[in-house]
């Protein structure tokens, strides 16, 4: 299934272009990496795939049955509302019925919570919340009525992981899921058993990572942005380093034929007289290719 399909993407912030003409397509159960150089494009063209970010020039096109969910770096809250409600920002009756019912279960309310426990039977919401849990704890996020704006950098990190993954587990649709360093203020267990639940959700992602063994778990190709062009190479970071520099002498083997070639045609351009046969003027003319 066609997720994306993106032609003649150009941004620029400033005078400075992040990349320019760039095209390329992301299919169903595609897994890419996406890396650069610092400050060439890579998160503002994750934006722009998000609908976050507008392109100077050309389109992206996102397929009407593809939901594109966005793992930012800086992720944004609504500040005085709890962990459980930023989490749980969906107005959907499951969803309400799991908040509700966690929020009550660290009340204590016997009451409530046969109430609670009533209406997560009707709806069905027990595998959803037995997700839930997992997600919450294996990203040790134990405090749901803390208020978001209490939270430290790296716990404000993992809420929105957790909302990330909590959302594409529930939409039960086609995902795109976009992710912006995900592993940062993550612990080994923790990166180990994002790196598997990934795997087992099957979905379709697009990356940004610094952690090399998290991008070789994860990733079946690595795209390298290149200011106009974006390089694709199969396999793992290993294979793309030796692919990478293979290209790069090929590319050095034709510049150094190009000069050479320059060379010639420089001498050759200076030696001769004003007055050229149609065979030296093709000849010239040719130069200027060079």
């Amino acid at each position: 299934m066609h997720y994306v399909s993106a032609e003649g993407l150009t941004k620029s912030y400033g005078i400075q272009p992040l990349f320019e003409n760039i095209s390329f397509n992301i299919e169903e159960g595609d897994k890419i990496a996406l890396v650069a150089r610092n400050g060439t494009g890579k998160s503002t063209l994750l934006k722009i795939l998000a609908g976050q970010e507008t392109p100077d020039e050309g389109k992206a096109w996102v397929n009407k049955d593809v939901d594109v969910i966005l793992f930012e770096q800086e992720p944004v809250f609504i500040e005085d509302k709890s962990v459980l409600d930023n989490i749980f920002f969906h107005n959907h009756p499951v969803l309400n019925a799991i908040k509700e019912y966690e929020a009550i279960s660290e009340e204590g309310n016997a009451e409530k919570l046969s109430a609670a426990l009533m209406k997560m039977d009707d709806l069905g919401a027990w595998d959803f919340d037995a997700k839930v849990k997992q997600v919450l704890g294996k990203l040790n996020i134990r405090q749901l009525n803390q208020p978001v704006k209490t939270l430290s950098g790296g716990q404000r990190k993992r809420v929105a992981l957790a909302k990330t993954l909590i959302d594409i587990g529930f939409e039960h649709k086609h995902v795109l899921l976009i992710m912006d360093e995900p592993t940062n203020h993550l612990d080994v267990e923790m990166v180990e058993w994002l790196e598997h639940y990934l795997d087992k959700e099957n979905v379709t992602l697009l990356l940004v990572t610094h952690d090399r063994y998290f991008l070789d778990t994860v990733c079946k190709e690595i795209w390298e942005l290149d200011g106009s062009t974006i390089q694709v190479y199969r396999g793992d970071y290993q294979n793309y380093l030796e692919k990478k520099a293979a290209r790069l002498e090929n590319d050095l083997a034709s510049i150094d034929k190009a000069k050479n070639t320059y060379r010639r045609e420089l001498e050759w351009m200076r030696k001769q007289p004003k007055a050229r046969t149609t065979k030296s003027k093709s000849r010239q003319d040719n130069f200027y290719v060079v």
